[in-house]
């Protein structure tokens, strides 16, 4: 059984891995990260229907094996909505930050007795964590959903969670712990100005698939999500919604899908017009 399980694991995990880039901001793609983790879980519950060998066969099916896959799904929904919670000014960033750490702290000390059960590694409660039909009731901890008996315990479900925060605390602290300014540094102009992105985002969102269509980075080999993540940290703006909004500017009916671009090309042409039309007050 745990062969069969941990191969299941690895190709998931490589598919997730290939896909993360995308799924953070992209709906179809996170759709498709949740339909594979949930397949995956199928694919143990199947498993686990063949029956096990032994009581500590299914102690380690869902101490270990379930909640790396049920983590996952966990961990994937968090992520999506971190990302599109976010602020769209990046001055926001780091309280909108302090905040969902303070969320995923919260549920740790709610159950911190099994939270310190997980991070000791202990095994004493096993058969009570661990063991389906197992009563609980007074030893976890608050939060924990009515379950379906025949595939989850109390445990594997909180296990699941700690693992999934975890990884979500961790790509946080992460992210805190740019400098504040550091990554736009080169955007203070010799004047003392910093600059920001204070226009419409749909306009910078025109001019990013502007400049990813027409190959103008590294000759095109580069995915859209890269200069989102880019053009996000240059301009201090949150682009993680870029694909619902490039999606409701290929609806636009009352105005021109690419309004912004269009509305450029008028301006550079009159910038243009106007200096080919001025005469120097000498020259008169």
């Amino acid at each position: 059984m745990k062969k069969k399980c941990d191969v299941l694991l690895a190709r998931m995990q490589d598919e997730l891995t290939r896909m993360e880039g995308r799924w953070i901001t992209d709906l179809e793609t996170l759709r498709s990260c949740l339909l594979l983790v949930q397949g995956v879980l199928d694919e143990l519950r199947a498993i686990m229907r063949v029956g096990f060998s032994s009581v500590q066969e299914e102690i380690d099916f869902f101490k270990v094996i379930k909640p790396k896959c049920y983590s996952e799904l966990i961990y994937v929904t968090e992520r999506y909505g971190f990302e599109n919670g976010k602020p769209v000014l990046i001055s926001d960033y780091f309280a909108y930050c302090k905040e969902q750490l303070k969320f995923i702290s919260r549920f740790f000390r709610l159950n911190e007795l099994m939270y310190q059960y997980y991070r000791l590694g202990a095994w004493e409660m096993d058969s009570v964590y661990f063991l389906r039909g197992a009563d609980v009731s007074g030893v976890l901890g608050l939060g924990i959903p009515e379950l379906d008996p025949s595939f989850a315990t109390a445990g594997d479900y909180l296990f699941s969670k700690f693992m999934a925060y975890e990884k979500l605390q961790a790509f946080i602290l992460a992210e805190m712990q740019i400098p504040a300014g550091s990554a736009n540094a080169g955007l203070v102009s010799k004047k003392g100005r910093q600059l920001r992105w204070t226009g419409d985002a749909s306009n910078l969102i025109e001019i990013l698939y502007g400049v990813f269509e027409t190959k103008q980075f590294n000759d095109g080999q580069i995915d859209i999500s890269d200069l989102v993540d880019v053009f996000g940290k240059v301009f201090e703006i949150n682009l993680s919604n870029y694909f619902q909004r490039f999606a409701k500017i290929k609806q636009r009916k009352l105005v021109s899908k690419t309004k912004f671009l269009e509305e450029m090309v008028v301006a550079v042409a009159k910038r243009i017009d106007d200096a080919d039309a001025y005469v120097p007050s000498w020259a008169k």
